[in-house]
């Protein structure tokens, strides 16, 4: 590594913050914050006096970070924990949203010598990063715990009675505390006052000493209660949970659970396998119907049987299709789905489920006329809702004439 001397990596470090801050913000702020920051450090780095942050309105074209060669003698232990502080009070300085991302984006944009200066001097970005973050976001667990769990009381309610929801919840709770102790710092009740506004009912108390569990901690268990809050739902509620959830939970409070790690897409992703059995039972059982109003349901049973046994090589989740040939006549009762199809990725349990209705539309020929809109009519909104998710399209296959 290039013998880097102290003026050259934190003239780069601080054009570098300089400029990220200044993207976010402007400029003039950019020049202010880290001048400020400076200035308040050098109470305890007297060696900070050597740098010069210039405002860039008036100097066209020049760096905005001017470091004088004194500094090059300063001792490396007090050289880098300055620029530790530095960085520290960078991202405090800076909106909570702004602040979660800066230091990946500080990251990659200096210098590799630079960072790996960094790294033997014992200063980790990473580290860095997220115990800045836990010390901004502590404070709040909290508030973010509560709004969290009324949200999902409320999204809960929306299927079971409020009786029921607070209880679900309170037992996902007691189910996760062996993995995440300081959930015990969380109490709510089940004997609510019937004098109390729905609101009071569903709020739960919470002990302030769960402000001490770092977020990222904190983000993983909030992740798992909300998954598993959502899997207690029956697959027929009008909505999806994510979404129930969400417009019960401000956007201030999305924010702030996004920011300690909390990934409501791959929620969504985890329920929508849960409900890969049931979505097939119930767009096999419509296709058995609609096919067999057009000529019989043994023969539409037959039908998907031969489908489903063209297609297997293709789409290798149709081996969890099973069709008993000694009942074709029974119609849907003939079919039976075996519970492993729910770890299957739902784009591939999509890609088969289109196919399918397409191949049985193709083999109708002549009697396929209005065939996709009584395939809708039987399934119902919440399943088309379904099936789209997983990537069916069933615009495209209204379109397609039948050959």
């Amino acid at each position: 590594m290039p013998n880097l001397k102290n003026s050259e990596i934190i003239g780069h470090m601080l054009q570098i913050l300089v400029s990220k801050i200044g993207r976010r913000t402007s400029e003039g702020f950019a020049v202010v914050t880290i001048d400020n920051i400076l200035k308040e450090l050098e109470q305890e780095y007297s060696f900070l006096k050597y740098i010069k942050i210039k405002n860039m309105l008036y100097y066209d074209k020049i760096d905005a970070v001017s470091v004088m060669s004194d500094i090059n003698s300063v001792e490396p232990t007090k050289f880098y924990r300055a620029i530790k502080d530095i960085i520290k009070m960078t991202v405090r300085n800076l909106d909570r949203n702004a602040g979660f991302y800066f230091i990946n984006e500080f990251q990659k944009a200096i210098d590799d010598n630079v960072d790996l200066a960094l790294k033997e001097n014992d200063i980790d970005l990473g580290l860095i990063k997220r115990h800045t973050m836990d010390e901004i976001f502590k404070i709040e667990n909290s508030e973010v715990v509560k709004h969290v769990l009324t949200a999902l009381t409320r999204s809960l309610n929306r299927t079971f009675p409020e009786a029921q929801a607070i209880k679900t919840v309170i037992d996902l709770i007691k189910k996760l505390e062996g993995k995440y102790n300081f959930l015990k710092y969380i109490d709510m009740t089940n004997t609510p006052d019937l004098d109390a506004l729905y609101s009071t009912r569903a709020s739960p108390s919470i002990n302030p000493n769960i402000n001490n569990v770092s977020p990222t901690d904190m983000g993983e268990a909030l992740q798992k209660l909300i998954e598993e809050a959502g899997k207690s739902i029956e697959y027929e509620s009008d909505q999806s949970f994510i979404e129930d959830f969400k417009n019960e939970l401000e956007d201030e409070y999305l924010s702030k659970i996004k920011e300690v790690g909390v990934n409501l897409d791959l929620i969504r992703n985890i329920l929508l396998r849960k409900e890969h059995k049931i979505l097939t039972e119930k767009t096999l059982e419509a296709l058995v119907d609609v096919v067999g109003r057009r000529t019989s349901k043994g023969f539409a049973v037959v039908t998907l049987d031969t489908i489903i046994g063209k297609l297997l090589e293709k789409h290798d989740v149709l081996k969890y299709i099973k069709i008993d040939k000694s009942r074709y006549m029974e119609g849907f009762n003939a079919i039976s789905i075996m519970p492993d199809i729910d770890s299957v990725e739902s784009y591939k349990l999509g890609k088969a489920l289109q196919d399918i209705i397409k191949v049985t539309k193709e083999n109708l020929k002549n009697k396929a006329r209005s065939f996709i809109e009584d395939f809708k009519n039987k399934l119902g909104d919440n399943y088309i809702s379904k099936i789209k998710e997983t990537g069916v399209n069933l615009f495209l296959l209204e379109m397609r004439p039948a050959i």
